[in-house]
């Protein structure tokens, strides 16, 4: 095994390891919270929310991306970028302390005061520490991760439940930016000073990349400002649980393969013919996991929302089994973006997410007014599809991946879960058991997760096996079991 993959399979480890931790924890917050705080308190922190990530990426400037691709450790260039996020984190600062005031309800403009300190915060933190995740080493960030979390997670909770307020929800996000902030130094020693020598070299890579910040954030952190104004700040709420929900079953598989993806395309730049066979075996490994999480969550979820969230958040069910399913499609080209930063083509990225943007916030706005919530979801999705059809035409551009090679990769996952689904909805039939009812059942959730999930990886596994065991997942699964048995 080259040293490249044991370093990719060791972050791998650490990745999902830790992230599965720091996920658990998020979700046992949501669940406390979700019984304790009302819509409207969700809705409140969550329009505040919009409004820092839109000042926050209007003024972005990814330093990391260019130091991870670079691999350069000269002094100068990191102090460079520690300047640049100071500055940065300051501007965003001053920006948000100045429109708080301006802000129609007093409560959004509070909680928007207290939240400047977050890019301040953010923009000091220890530049030199993604050199870890530039090198693979992922278990340091662990450790800061996890810190912060749980320090997070026990400030919010028990604010939650003493005060009753959503300023348990702030709180809890200072703290996790103070203690990762702190934790940055502490772990990686690092004295920065203040200099902009090597300004243009970040420049040069991340110029692009802030173009595209920006017009991703006007496109996508924009949608719980809309829903509030057009709707509500209560519907603004449900729509945030909708969102944080509806992300859960995808993004903890997908994250941290996207976040290693990115330093380990980086390492395979000049040798196109291996770039492009990991890049498209990454594509079903990606849809492996993210079909049967997407389409098998929203067969669980009548049952998931009563159960974890109570039934005053059942609105959102219809909601989630729209949305889950298409996040889990969007998934399995997810690793597009790593691929197209490795390869430097950061000016075609800013086009593509211009075009996307263009096609989304139309649709989400007139979607919104016509339709409610049901329309904000179903706008997502269409505009949704359109960009994973840019994803496509950009790994045929840069890697000349064809529509055949992509679909070639998906098609045992997909068929595995059109058949997973299947046997669900066949079974429902068969049984006594209400699989489908709005009140919520642990029996149902059981079964419907048992057979649902055993279906899915045996028959991917026949397929895999009448296929002549192509590369993929399974090949992958294989070998970390046989060096599991070795050791």
């Amino acid at each position: 095994m080259s040293d490249t993959v044991r370093r990719f399979a060791a972050g791998a480890g650490w990745l999902y390891g830790y992230r599965w931790l720091d996920r658990l924890l998020d979700f046992t917050s949501i669940v406390v919270l979700a019984r304790i705080l009302a819509p409207d308190d969700f809705g409140l922190v969550a329009i505040a929310a919009s409004v820092v990530s839109i000042i926050e990426g209007l003024s972005a400037f990814d330093v990391n991306k260019a130091l991870i691709r670079t691999r350069d450790d000269d002094r100068a260039l990191y102090d460079s970028a520690w300047t640049l996020s100071m500055l940065r984190g300051v501007l965003s600062a001053l920006i948000m302390v100045s429109i708080a005031p301006l802000v129609s309800d007093e409560r959004i403009g509070a909680v928007l005061f207290a939240l400047a300190l977050s890019p301040l915060l953010m923009g000091l933190s220890n530049p030199r520490f993604v050199m870890y995740e530039r090198d693979l080493d992922y278990s340091k960030l662990a450790l800061l991760t996890l810190t912060a979390k749980l320090v997070s997670f026990c400030v919010t909770v028990l604010i939650a439940v003493v005060y009753r307020s959503y300023w348990a929800l702030v709180i809890g996000m200072l703290a996790n930016v103070a203690v990762s902030t702190v934790l940055s130094y502490g772990i990686r020693p690092y004295r920065p000073r203040m200099t902009l020598s090597r300004f243009s070299d970040i420049f040069g890579f991340s110029g692009w990349l802030s173009l595209t910040s920006i017009v991703t954030t006007l496109a996508m952190e924009t949608d719980r400002i809309i829903v509030g104004r057009l709707l509500g700040i209560a519907d603004a709420g449900l729509y945030f649980m909708t969102m944080r929900i509806g992300v859960l079953p995808t993004r903890e598989l997908i994250s941290p393969l996207q976040r290693i993806f990115y330093p380990s395309f980086s390492e395979l730049v000049d040798d196109p013919a291996r770039l492009r066979r990991v890049v498209a075996e990454s594509i079903n490994v990606l849809g492996s996991l993210s079909l049967p999480a997407g389409c098998g969550f929203a067969l669980v979820a009548n049952d998931f929302v009563p159960l974890f969230l109570g039934k005053q958040w059942i609105s959102i069910v219809p909601l989630l089994t729209v949305l889950v399913p298409y996040l889990g499609l969007r998934a399995t080209l997810s690793m597009t973006l790593p691929c197209v930063m490795a390869l430097g083509r950061t000016r075609l990225l800013f086009w593509v997410s211009l075009v996307y943007a263009l096609v989304h916030l139309p649709a989400f706005v007139t979607g919104t007014a016509l339709f409610g919530l049901p329309g904000a979801i179903w706008s997502i999705v269409g505009a949704g599809v359109v960009y994973t059809l840019l994803n496509g035409w950009m790994l045929h551009h840069t890697l000349r991946l064809s529509i055949w090679d992509i679909m070639s990769q998906l098609a045992r996952p997909t068929a595995a879960a059109a058949v997973m689904v299947g046997a669900v909805l066949t079974l429902a039939h068969l049984l006594p058991v209400d699989f489908f009812s709005t009140a919520g059942s642990w029996l149902s959730l059981l079964i419907k997760t048992l057979v649902g999930g055993s279906i899915f990886c045996v028959v991917q596994a026949v397929l895999w096996r009448l296929g002549g065991r192509p590369p993929g997942i399974e090949g992958r699964l294989l070998q970390l079991v046989g060096r599991s048995r070795d050791r």
